[in-house]
C-alpha cells in the first residue's frame, strides 16, 4: 500500500544528513550508469505552466517523477511520485517543498566535499532566500567555517537571514555591502539568486577558490559572467543533457565564445570515482546546479523509509 507525506511529515522526518548521504549516493550511481534522469519539461499555457522531471534508479530500486506549479496566483507546490521497479506499483505520493530545498543544499554540500580545499573555511553567498539557508547549512555539515559573508538586493531580507541563520553556526555572518564584498577572497562561493545577469566577475575569482551557482535554471539568465566562465579551471554540471537546455551561465559563456562544452564534466563521475574533481590547490572549480530529479527521488526514498520505521505518514490506495 502507498503513503502519502505531507510537508509537515517531511519537515519531521527529514533533516540535511539525511540530503547529504541520499544526494551523494544518487551521485555515485550517476556517475556509475545505473541510473537515468529525464530533465525538466514545461507545459507552458498563457497563466503559467506545469514543470515535470523525472528518473529512475536502478540500484535504489525506483523510479518516480517531480511535478510543480508555476501559475501567478498562487504559490509553487511541489509533489514527488515513487514507484517500485521491480513490482512498477505506487509507493509514496510526497509534497516535495521542503524536500526540494534539503535536496538542492546537499547537492552544493557534496560539490564542496569533492571540489572545495580541505582547508576552505570562508563562505561569501550571494542570495538570502530559502534555498540560500540550505545551502549553508550543508556546507556547515562538511567543511569548519569560519566566516561567512552575506550579500542580496534586498537587504531587509539579510538582516531576516542573519537573525535566523546565527543561532544554527558556530561562525561569524555578516552582512556585506556588494556582491564583490561576499565573495572577496572567499574560498567557497554560492550563488542563490534570481538574478537576470550577472552578479559575479571574472575580477571577483581567485586561485583555489569553489563556486556552485545554482540559482537558475533559465537559458537566458545568467549569475556568472562569460569572463568569469572562462576563469574557472575545472567545470562540473549535475546532468550534461539539462545544462544544454537550462544553464544560461555555460549557455551565454559558449555563445560568447569563452566556453566550450567538451569542457563540461558530470560532477557524479568525481563522486563515483572515475575521474578527479580538484588536482591542484589553485584551481578554480565551479558546479554549476540546474538541481535533477535523480536527487528528488533519492531523497524521497531515504524518507519512505524513515516514514516507516517511525510509523508516519497515511496510507493510501
Amino acid at each position: 500500500m502507498a503513503i502519502y507525506l505531507s510537508e509537515s511529515d517531511v519537515d519531521a522526518l527529514a533533516d540535511m544528513e539525511l540530503a547529504l548521504a541520499a544526494v551523494e549516493s544518487s551521485m555515485a550511481r550517476q556517475g556509475r550508469g545505473t541510473s537515468s534522469n529525464v530533465g525538466r519539461r514545461r507545459a507552458r499555457i498563457k497563466s503559467g505552466a506545469l514543470n515535470l522531471m523525472g528518473a529512475a534508479d536502478q540500484e535504489l530500486g525506483v523510479a518516480g517523477a517531480k511535478l510543480y506549479s508555476a501559475f501567478p496566483g498562487g504559490s509553487t507546490r511541489f509533489v514527488v511520485i515513487l514507484f517500485d521497479i521491480i513490482t512498477g506499483s505506487l509507493q509514496a505520493v510526497i509534497e516535495a517543498g521542503r524536500l526540494g530545498e534539503l535536496r538542492t543544499g546537499a547537492a552544493t554540500g557534496i560539490a564542496t566535499k569533492y571540489l572545495a580545499r580541505e582547508n576552505s573555511s570562508i563562505v561569501g553567498l550571494i542570495g538570502s532566500g530559502r534555498q540560500a539557508r540550505t545551502q549553508l547549512l550543508a556546507i556547515h555539515h562538511l567543511r569548519t567555517i569560519s566566516e561567512v559573508r552575506v550579500w542580496s538586493r534586498n537587504p531587509s531580507h539579510v538582516e531576516t537571514f542573519v537573525g535566523d541563520m546565527r543561532p544554527q553556526l558556530d561562525a561569524p555572518i555578516n552582512k556585506a555591502r556588494t556582491a564583490s564584498e561576499a565573495v572577496s577572497d572567499a574560498d567557497i562561493v554560492v550563488t542563490a539568486t534570481s538574478a537576470a545577469t550577472p552578479v559575479i566577475d571574472a575580477s571577483d575569482l581567485v586561485p583555489g577558490m569553489h563556486v556552485t551557482a545554482m540559482g537558475s535554471n533559465n537559458p537566458r539568465h545568467t549569475e556568472l559572467s562569460p569572463d568569469a566562465i572562462a576563469e574557472v579551471d575545472r567545470v562540473f554540471v549535475d546532468d550534461l543533457d539539462g545544462a544544454h537546455e537550462e544553464c544560461g551561465d555555460l549557455i551565454v559563456a559558449t555563445q560568447a565564445g569563452q566556453f566550450q562544452w567538451g569542457q563540461a564534466t558530470e560532477l557524479g563521475r568525481v563522486v563515483a570515482g572515475e575521474i578527479e574533481g580538484r588536482t591542484t590547490t589553485d584551481q578554480i572549480t565551479l558546479f554549476e546546479s540546474q538541481g535533477i530529479a535523480l536527487w528528488d527521488i533519492a531523497l524521497a526514498h531515504a524518507i519512505v523509509q524513515r516514514a516507516a520505521s517511525k510509523n508516519r505518514g497515511t496510507r493510501i490506495g
